[in-house]
């Protein structure tokens, strides 16, 4: 009888191995939660960072030529190595831009849009709201932007006033 006793104070019942899997599941959840959170935010950051060096470049461009460069010169390799020595087109690849991103991809390279759309950053240069591709050394304005993941917007910069 002492023995029979013992026997059954020795294990788990199913009720409490039950619970152990539904807490071990929840925080399995959780901690899968965070981490494709923290992948995105750092995505995120990238994306931030990535629109303001293009934004300090426009500027320093602006600085020496009181004009912004057009779409079409941004997009432009053979423009960019003499006007914007640093400025390359891999500078352009958002975090989840792929080459089969036909949206924003030339050449098997990224180029930036006019507005920027999930993969794809955004460069749109006018003069006080008008197009200023026709005349590209008449670009007074210009909007960067990006597409942030998890809901968060768009990430849109302006020229310096």
């Amino acid at each position: 009888m002492f023995n029979n006793r013992r026997s059954k104070e020795q294990g788990f019942t199913l009720v409490e191995i039950l619970i152990m899997l539904v807490l071990v599941g929840v925080l399995l959840t959780i901690v899968t939660l965070d981490y494709s959170g923290a992948k995105a935010r750092s995505r995120n950051d990238i994306r931030i960072s990535a629109i303001k060096s293009l934004q300090d470049y426009v500027e320093k461009f602006y600085s020496q030529n009181t004009y912004y460069p057009s779409l079409a010169d941004m997009n432009n390799p053979s423009w960019l190595a003499t006007n914007l020595k640093n400025v390359n087109a891999s500078m352009y690849a958002d975090p989840s831009w792929t080459a089969s991103n036909k949206a924003c991809t030339k050449n098997n390279q990224p180029i930036l849009l006019s507005k920027s759309v999930p993969g794809c950053y955004g460069y749109d240069p006018t003069n006080n709201g008008a197009s200023c591709e026709a005349d590209d050394t008449s670009c007074s304005d210009y909007t960067l932007t990006a597409t942030l993941e998890d809901h968060q917007g768009i990430y849109t910069l302006r020229q310096l006033d």
